[in-house]
């Protein structure tokens, strides 16, 4: 049971700063400055609605991209295109691994 209260001094401008920290993490300000006192790990960041929607145009972009990329592999496999196979593979890789990374993001 937590039956200690420990009081800090802060500027109007810290405390804006560690209400608006708290808020976008979902945790209230005891909570949050718990877990960064004793080293726990905070969730991450929110992200607004404006950045949610950029991250998800940026998704679709990269599927396009790994479209394209894929009509070439298909292309370079059936021998249309030498020399480019190890460069296209792992240019899909990166391609696929953007795509992961943002829908975890996301999420």
């Amino acid at each position: 049971m937590r039956d200690r209260i420990i009081r800090i001094r802060a500027t109007t401008e810290e405390l804006a700063r560690i209400q608006d920290l708290a808020r976008s993490r979902g945790l209230s300000i005891s909570e949050m400055l718990r877990r960064v006192g004793l080293g726990v790990r905070m969730p991450a960041r929110g992200l607004d609605q404006t950045n949610i929607v950029l991250l998800t145009q940026t998704l679709g972009e990269l599927g396009r991209i790994g479209g394209n990329l894929n009509q070439i592999a298909r292309r370079a496999n059936a021998g249309k295109l030498a020399g480019h196979d190890v460069e296209l593979a792992q240019t899909l890789a990166g391609v696929d691994g953007l795509r992961d990374r943002i829908r975890e993001i996301v999420r």
